[in-house]
C-alpha cells in the first residue's frame, strides 16, 4: 500500500503515467485478496488519472459497501462523474460529503457541479460567502476552493472576480499545479504571455503545464523555450501511448491546434478525447478544431451537448456564426489534477 501510494501520488504530481501504472500493478495483489476499501479507493484514484473512468467507478462502488461515507471515495466519484459530463449524478455524492462531516468539500463539490449550469451565479455566491466567513481551513483546501471560484469566474465572464480568487488560491497553496495552470490560462486569454510563463515557473512538467508553456513561448517567439516544451510533451505522450493510455489526448489536441496550427490532427485527438471526458475545455478544443476545418458535424456535437444538458457557458462560443479567438486558450478540468 505504501509503495503503491508513493508511485501513484508521485506520478500524478509530476505527470508520469508510467509511475501511476506501476502503482496500480503494486496494488493488484491487495485487490485480488480480501476486500480492502483503502486499496480500492487508491486504485480508483490511479485509474482516474489514466482516464479509466469506468474501472475507477466500479472500484469505488465496491469500496462503498465497506466505507459508504469515506470522503475521498465520495469526492473522487463526484469528480469523475463531472468530468464525464454527468453533473446531476454527481450531486448525491456532494450531499454525502456533507453527511460525512466534510462540509468544506461538500460546498466545493456542489459549486463544481453547477459550474456550467444557469445556477452558477448562485453557487458562486454561496461558496464565496462561505470562504469569506470561514476562519480556518487547510491551505490546500482553501486554495482548491478559491481555484473553483476563479474557474467559475472565467467561464461566466467575471474577470475581476476570477483575478481576485486566483490571487487568494495561489497565496493559500503556492505549490498547486491546478491553480497555476488556471492562472496561466487566465493570463494567456489576456495576452499576458510573460505572466503566464511566470505563473508556471517551477511547476513539475506535467502535460498541462507543458502545453501552456508551449503556447506562451510560441506567442513570444522564444524558440529555445518552445523546443524544450515540445520535446518534453512529445516524450510524455509517447510514453503514455506505449502503455495504452490516451489520458491526455486533450492536451495533445490543444498543442496541435494552438502551437502547431494543425486543426485536422487536433480534431482527431479532440474527438477521441470527447469519448473519455466532457468538460468545458473538452468542448472548447473540439469546437475550435472543428471550426478550423469547417467540420459542421463535429461542431454540432458540442452544440447538442450544451442544449441537451441545459448548460449556460458564456465563455463557450456556440451561437451560429460565432467563433472563438484563433489563439484562445482553455481551462483545465478535474481529470488528472485533483
Amino acid at each position: 500500500m505504501q509503495a503503491a501510494r508513493l508511485f501513484i501520488n508521485t506520478g500524478r504530481k509530476i505527470g508520469d503515467a508510467g509511475l501511476v501504472q506501476s502503482g496500480l500493478s503494486a496494488l493488484q495483489p491487495a485487490l485480488e485478496s480480501q476486500p480492502d476499501a483503502r486499496a480500492m479507493i487508491l486504485a480508483a484514484v490511479g485509474k482516474q488519472y489514466l482516464h479509466d473512468f469506468d474501472g475507477a467507478l466500479e472500484l469505488l462502488d465496491q469500496a462503498e459497501t465497506l466505507q459508504p461515507r469515506n470522503p475521498t471515495l465520495l469526492l473522487t466519484r463526484a469528480n469523475i462523474l463531472v468530468v464525464q459530463g454527468h453533473t446531476l449524478k454527481a450531486r448525491p455524492d456532494c450531499r454525502g460529503l456533507a453527511k460525512s462531516g466534510a462540509f468544506d468539500l461538500a460546498l466545493i463539490c456542489a459549486a463544481t457541479t453547477d459550474m456550467l449550469s444557469p445556477h452558477a451565479d448562485a453557487a458562486f455566491a454561496k461558496l464565496d460567502q462561505y470562504m469569506a466567513l470561514k476562519p480556518k481551513m487547510e491551505p490546500a483546501m482553501r486554495g482548491y476552493a478559491h481555484s473553483v471560484l476563479a474557474e467559475i469566474g472565467m467561464y461566466h465572464g467575471w474577470p475581476d472576480r476570477a483575478a481576485g480568487h486566483f490571487v487568494q488560491a495561489i497565496k493559500a497553496d503556492p505549490d498547486s499545479i491546478r491553480s497555476a495552470t488556471l492562472y496561466a490560462d487566465f493570463l494567456l486569454r489576456r495576452s499576458e504571455y510573460e505572466g503566464a510563463l511566470d505563473a508556471l515557473q517551477g511547476k513539475p512538467p506535467t502535460d498541462a503545464v507543458l502545453v501552456r508553456r508551449a503556447i506562451a513561448c510560441s506567442q513570444l517567439k522564444k524558440s529555445g523555450c518552445l523546443l524544450r516544451s515540445r520535446r518534453s510533451l512529445q516524450a510524455h505522450l509517447l510514453a503514455e501511448k506505449k502503455i495504452g493510455s490516451f489520458a491526455h489526448a486533450r492536451e495533445e489536441a490543444r498543442y496541435l491546434l494552438d502551437v502547431e496550427g494543425k486543426p485536422g490532427e487536433a480534431l482527431e485527438r479532440a474527438l477521441l478525447n470527447w469519448t473519455l471526458q466532457r468538460e468545458f475545455e473538452d468542448a472548447d478544443i473540439l469546437l475550435r478544431a472543428a471550426r478550423g476545418v469547417d467540420d459542421i458535424a463535429a461542431e454540432q456535437v458540442v452544440k447538442s451537448w450544451v442544449a441537451e444538458n441545459g448548460l449556460s457557458i458564456p465563455a463557450l462560443s456556440v451561437e451560429p456564426g460565432s467563433h472563438p479567438q484563433a489563439g484562445a486558450v482553455t481551462i483545465p478540468g478535474r481529470g488528472s489534477s485533483l
